[in-house]
């Protein structure tokens, strides 16, 4: 009885989540997904690969797969006020029992301008290719209720929501970045602000529609602002904070971090010496919604993070104790940083 109520609520919720965008809890450590204008702006290149689980009572349910990948395409040779970046990014998810799933694959051609002596800005786009599918497309009859809605006037065996989409979208961004020293191209300097826009869903070309596809999301808006404080408390340490805003249809939804940490700015490891260890840990608010922690290890080029995620604050009985869980693994390189 308990996991029969336990996938009702699944699916009612499924409807729900057809009309808003994954939230990742590690956006802040690959800036790429939060707007395409970031990314190539760090030294070197960057690998990252995410996992999000957002329902842990119900395994298997709502699964975040993502692949993204950036480089920095400016000259190292000689001191320059502009250059270019790339970033390329693949996403995959998964709602229960064949609900909804969604695989995307997309470019991130991006500029850089030096503005002043320590601040740059920042453009970029997004073009990405989206395959999305709802019901289980395998020829075979279902029944008058599926787990999403029941309509009672139709013979058991009529499927009334399969169908899938391929589509064409995009996504663009500016960003604002203000470092805590002018730059040589010897020496990196930390970022102590970072604050940019980005909408997302500008447009849509259609490629294929079958049955009675999916609707396609509506445009989403998102803002944010991310600032670090250095310290002497311990070597290389810093605070930070970030604040992030989104608005998609009828969804607002924004959260509220704060960290400590040890990053490997400049530094190099001496020949048979230790690794360099690093780190970033700390609390967050999913407004109305969740409890966040989070906490990432950097030893030398690669960082390894875990988040969790608790809904101690939604009010809808329906969702309220939810438990979320992302994975996070990152590899840096060619002069890339953290």
């Amino acid at each position: 009885m308990k996991c029969g109520t336990a996938w009702i609520m699944a699916g009612l919720f499924a409807g729900c989540l057809h009309a808003q965008d994954a939230d990742l809890f590690f956006a802040g450590r690959a800036q790429l997904l939060l707007d395409p204008s970031r990314a190539g702006f760090g030294p070197g290149g960057r690998i990252t690969l995410m996992h999000q689980d957002q329902w842990l009572q119900m395994p298997g349910a709502w699964r975040n797969d993502l692949l993204a990948a950036e480089w920095n395409l400016r000259n190292r040779h000689k001191a320059v006020g502009s250059w270019l970046g790339v970033g390329l990014l693949a996403a995959q998810d998964r709602q229960p029992d064949g609900a909804l799933r969604g695989t995307a694959l997309g470019v991130l051609p991006t500029i850089h301008l030096r503005s002043g002596r320590r601040s740059f800005l920042s453009a970029g786009l997004h073009v990405r290719w989206g395959s999305i599918a709802q019901g289980d497309l395998d020829g075979a009859w279902g029944s008058q209720y599926d787990g999403v809605q029941y309509d009672p006037s139709l013979p058991s065996g009529e499927r009334f929501s399969t169908g899938q989409a391929s589509r064409l979208e995009a996504r663009a961004g500016l960003s604002f970045t203000l470092k805590n020293d002018a730059e040589s191209r010897f020496r990196r300097e930390r970022n102590i602000l970072v604050a940019g826009v980005a909408a997302d869903h500008l447009g849509r070309l259609v490629l294929r529609e079958e049955g009675t596809p999916p609707a396609a999301a509506p445009m989403r808006f998102n803002a944010y602002a991310m600032a670090e404080l250095p310290h002497e408390i311990w070597d290389n340490g810093f605070f930070a904070g970030e604040v992030i805003g989104q608005l998609q249809g009828p969804f607002r939804t924004g959260r509220v971090n704060i960290y400590a940490g040890k990053d490997l700015l400049n530094r190099t490891r001496s020949a048979g010496g230790p690794a360099l260890l690093g780190f970033k840990a700390g609390l967050g608010w999913q407004v109305g919604n969740a409890l966040l922690a989070n906490a990432a290890l950097d030893w030398g080029s690669t960082t390894f993070g875990v988040a969790y995620g608790w809904a101690m604050f939604n009010t809808d009985a329906a969702v309220a104790g939810r438990r979320t869980v992302e994975v996070l693994l990152q590899v840096r390189f060619a002069g890339g940083a953290e």
